[in-house]
């Protein structure tokens, strides 16, 4: 008996499913489930949000180098995903790469002046620089706009 491979196309309907399954995946916990769904999307449609939810797959792993590179890819797709600057933001300071996350959180803001998180994390950054006033600056900020929120 003689079997023939089929090759399937896959659709952007397969890829937006196969997105979701990914995000569900990491969502619990499973990010090697998820980064095979996120490359199988890979083939279909390459963009920003994609690369940035692998990245914190990877991230998740501690395969920090593989992360970056995805944030990275991600941001010269987009270079104004707040999302990705954010992300990447978290990574780089979780490796004491401060400098970096401050530029990261900066980017964010210049796109987002109230992201109360990326105030915040900045503020996190530079208190641990030493740079209290502006540190401080940052977290009156943050009541700032967490207050205004709840009005």
């Amino acid at each position: 008996m003689r079997y023939t491979r089929i090759q399937m196309t896959l659709t952007k309907d397969d890829a937006r499913v196969l997105f979701n399954e990914g995000v569900l995946s990491a969502d619990s916990g499973m990010h090697e489930d998820a980064i095979k769904n996120f490359d199988k999307v890979m083939e279909i449609d390459l963009n920003a949000e994609l690369l940035c939810n692998k990245g914190i797959s990877l991230a998740a792993l501690e395969r920090n180098d593989q992360a970056l590179d995805c944030y990275d890819k991600a941001i010269q797709l987009d270079p104004n995903d707040e999302f990705v600057l954010y992300n990447k933001g978290v990574l780089l300071a979780d490796m004491q790469k401060k400098e970096d996350a401050l530029e990261c959180y900066d980017k964010v803001l210049e796109i987002e002046p109230n992201d109360a998180d990326a105030l915040y994390n900045k503020g996190t950054i530079l208190e641990e620089l030493g740079k209290n006033e502006e540190a401080e600056k940052c977290f009156e900020r943050v009541k700032e706009i967490e207050s205004s929120d709840q009005s």
